[in-house]
């Protein structure tokens, strides 16, 4: 049986949710740290451009405009708090902080999609729009994940030196 949209949606928020709960353990090792930080940041934008280019096709469908407009202003608010995060010194009560609220987000965003967002889908998409929305959610988020680069690997005295300076 084919992987179903609501299956790959379900799976991203769960792989960011492990990604930032692992951000917030206190015993997570400098390397794990920043490849935990590292998934967080390319999958939530992978996620949030696919979802918003495949689903912004279906804008125009009056009954699905409030709850697009609301994923996607769910996905900003994502984005600029990741941006906060990133800024942060990494493991300080600010860096924390954020990374809670990342967190808090992407699974309040999560519900709202649950409850909303995809009945909604289920409800008012073309029927042939809704049964191709997983292929072309899986092709456009592997084409923004491939434009995506990893942050660049820093050493750990870099690292050292750049917790100093902050």
């Amino acid at each position: 049986m084919p992987t179903d949209f609501v299956t790959l949606l379900r799976r991203d928020h769960h792989d960011l949710q492990h990604e930032l709960t692992q951000l917030l353990d206190p015993d997570t090792g400098i390397a794990d740290l920043r490849s935990a930080l590292d998934g967080v940041r390319l999958g939530l934008i992978a996620h949030a451009e696919a979802e918003d280019i495949v689903l912004g096709r279906l804008e125009r469908v009056g009954p699905l405009q409030v709850v697009l407009a609301q994923a996607r202003a769910a996905h900003l608010a994502q984005e600029g708090t990741l941006s906060a995060l990133v800024r942060a010194r990494p493991q300080t009560q600010q860096w924390r902080d954020r990374a809670h609220h990342l967190r808090e987000l992407v699974e309040y965003h999560a519900v709202q999609e649950e409850k909303y967002l995809l009945p909604a889908l289920r409800q008012h998409a073309p029927v042939e729009t809704y049964s191709q929305l997983a292929g072309l959610f899986a092709t456009e988020r592997m084409r923004q994940l491939a434009m995506l680069q990893p942050s660049a690997p820093m050493q750990i005295p870099d690292f050292h030196l750049q917790m100093r300076a902050c």
